[in-house]
């Protein structure tokens, strides 16, 4: 085991690991886990071998701890020191009665306990019995929820500081969220407004437009008529001076021959 956990350290500080997993490594007892892993949040030893938990490090932080098939038959006081333990797998050991997993009660803040496949769970009362002693906090009991209909929210009491103030975090994230959503819906609101105004201008000019079309076409037609009317004057015009020049020149004619008899 102490070669298995120097090989999982990877070369950092004891107080700097969260997580350890030392599942099928071999020994008979706890060696090598120590105090000073203060910092550890999850610990797995399943099918390590182990026949006790003598010597198991208090662990203030711990609150997973999984050391399912192995061959524990009592010893459980020792958990006592990981005061936060919340999910605690002793399935497939070697417990056999009440009185080995009475120490659990010290464990206050337990809400998951899975004791299958141990002799004990076979006793008469052993349900009753575990309820009396975690009814405050348990939620799972040997893979069966005991929540029977009510609020989850309802065993939360309980719950450690660190949880409380991740909870809390969560919640003012979400409304800060939830602001932020209110700020965009605000702003989109402002754009399909602008968007509508700017529609309307639009709108406005192409029927301002199309009226100016509308009357430069007016115009054009009148300017038709006019120049029409023009233009049939001018051509009056022109035949009036026509037929004035082709009577001067009669005139003339006809004075040369009156001059031209009297000359003869």
């Amino acid at each position: 085991m102490e070669k298995r956990i120097e090989l999982e350290k990877r070369g950092r500080k004891p107080e700097e690991i969260d997580q350890l997993i030392l599942d099928d490594c071999r020994s008979t007892a706890i060696v090598g886990l120590t105090d000073e892993y203060v910092g550890l949040r999850s610990l797995s030893l399943i099918n390590v071998g182990l026949t006790s938990l003598k010597g198991f490090p208090k662990l203030p932080l711990l609150l997973y701890l999984d050391v399912s098939e192995n061959r524990i038959s009592n010893s459980l006081q020792n958990l006592s020191g990981c005061i936060k333990l919340k999910s605690l797998n002793l399935c497939q050991n070697k417990l056999k009665d009440f009185e080995a997993i009475e120490p659990l009660k010290s464990l206050e803040r337990l809400k998951f306990l899975d004791l299958s496949s141990n002799e004990v769970t076979k006793q008469e009362g052993y349900k009753e019995f575990v309820l009396e002693k975690f009814s405050k906090t348990l939620r799972c009991l040997d893979g069966d929820s005991l929540l029977n209909g009510k609020d989850e929210s309802d065993s939360d009491s309980d719950d450690d500081e660190e949880d409380g103030s991740e909870s809390e975090a969560e919640v003012e994230e979400g409304d800060g969220e939830e602001d932020d959503d209110d700020s965009d819906d605000y702003d989109s609101d402002d754009q399909v407004y602008e968007a509508g105004e700017v529609g309307l201008e639009e709108m406005l000019k192409d029927n301002i437009d199309e009226e100016s079309e509308g009357n430069d076409y007016v115009l054009d037609e009148e300017d038709g008529v006019d120049q029409d009317s023009s233009d049939e004057s001018d051509d009056d015009a022109g035949e009036a001076d026509d037929s004035t020049a082709n009577e001067s020149q009669d005139t003339r004619g006809k004075k040369r021959k009156l001059d031209d008899e009297s000359t003869e």
